[in-house]
């Protein structure tokens, strides 16, 4: 009965990603399949992004030193850039211009980029039960995880897809999320005053 299950499950599992990224968030409301596909594939270049950032600090701490401090910090505003690209596709960013926090728009980002680095963990720990599916246990660990990744990613969806046309987020101001996604002063250069040039 067991290898029966596994044999199911492995078959299910060869047909392939894009077979388990078909399922599409339960909601009334539709989005177009361009938009949709398009935030979806954003969601894992940020998930895997960071995910490099964070093996890179786990060589690090294991070295000692910030040797790859600047590959690193390269990354992450990386990831930053991408973030605003989601966000403008998704319709989270409100007008504005300069360093200034925008609002609500923002407030939904650390908990994207934390579910979808978490989709991505979700991923890794079936593969690594599918490699060892022999006992009941891990048929039974690979049904949890199946349904905590449909779950993940239908929360994504709606995050991005729906949550900001039925929400409004303008009344929250997360100054911790708002760090973490502001790249302004990051890419400003100051420039020498006017005085400062001519003093010199």
């Amino acid at each position: 009965m067991v290898a029966e299950m596994a044999g199911e499950i492995k078959e299910k599992v060869q047909v392939g990603e894009k077979s388990l990224m078909a399922t599409k968030p339960q909601t009334s409301i539709k989005s177009g399949v361009w938009e949709e596909a398009l935030l979806e594939e954003l969601l894992y270049l940020i998930a895997h992004i960071a995910h490099s950032e964070q093996h890179l600090l786990e060589i690090e701490a294991e070295i000692g030193e910030p040797t790859l401090a600047a590959l690193i910090d390269g990354l992450r505003i990386l990831r930053k850039n991408i973030g605003q690209i989601l966000l403008d596709y998704a319709g989270l960013r409100s007008e504005g211009g300069g360093g200034e926090f925008r609002g609500g728009a923002e407030n939904l980002w650390c908990t994207i980029k934390h579910l979808s680095m978490a989709l991505v963990h979700c991923d890794e720990n079936i593969e690594k039960i599918i490699r060892r599916i022999d006992d009941q246990k891990a048929i039974n660990s690979l049904k949890v995880l199946y349904d905590a990744r449909r779950i993940l990613r239908e929360t994504l969806m709606n995050l991005v897809l729906y949550i900001p046309k039925t929400v409004d987020l303008t009344q929250v101001n997360e100054v911790r999320c708002r760090e973490d996604l502001c790249i302004e002063d990051e890419n400003l250069v100051e420039q020498p005053s006017k005085e400062s040039k001519e003093k010199d």
